[in-house]
């Protein structure tokens, strides 16, 4: 999937959020195709995943730090994101993270 829609409506959300403080539609996380500068100054396409509050209540937040709605936000290896007010945290790992 290129997205995958984090809330509380278990029959629209890909991944449920149950804190009663997150929205029925909180943030999406969205897979985009970007051009990145390599090191030697070459142009390559790469596949980058970002976040999107969808104007919650009481916010999306990335490494403490609340998002602005309605913005997309690119995230990176073991960027820690919140919903609403709920203690679950979730991590960003790729394939080949370690420890």
């Amino acid at each position: 999937m290129s997205h995958y829609l984090f809330g509380r409506e278990r029959r629209i959300a890909d991944i449920p959020t149950d804190h009663p403080s997150c929205s029925k539609q909180h943030a999406v996380l969205q897979y985009r195709l970007v051009e990145k500068e390599q090191p030697d100054g070459m142009m390559s396409k790469q596949v980058r995943p970002y976040l999107m509050d969808l104007g919650s209540t009481n916010g999306t937040f990335i490494n403490e730090d609340r998002i602005e709605s309605h913005r997309y936000y690119e995230l990176f290896e073991r960027d820690n994101i919140k919903f609403g007010n709920s203690s679950r945290e979730y991590v960003l790992l790729h394939e080949n993270s370690t420890d």
